[in-house]
């Protein structure tokens, strides 16, 4: 199993507008308890205002999941054309 350990940085406290940011990653199966192991010590790092806008997340990923990227999806052109 892989975990990926994600950092939502997050407008304001509501973390309603955020940013995700993959910060480390795990492998084998002791991966999420590895992960869930270093959150607590990133989160008290963090300054008591940024507590409230930004969280650490562990995420798993299937066997066979590959991590997601942002691919930008060609833009469609829509044209009129009038005689």
């Amino acid at each position: 199993m892989t975990v990926f350990l994600l950092l939502y940085l997050c407008a304001d406290a509501t973390r309603t507008d955020c940013q995700v940011v993959k910060a480390d990653s795990w492998n084998g199966p002791l991966a999420y308890e590895q992960c869930a192991a270093v959150v607590p010590g990133l989160t008290e790092a963090l300054t008591a205002p940024n507590r409230k806008r930004h969280r650490f997340v562990c995420e798993p990923q299937g066997n066979d999941a590959k991590p997601a990227e942002h691919k930008a999806q060609p833009a469609f052109i829509h044209q009129s054309f009038r005689m």
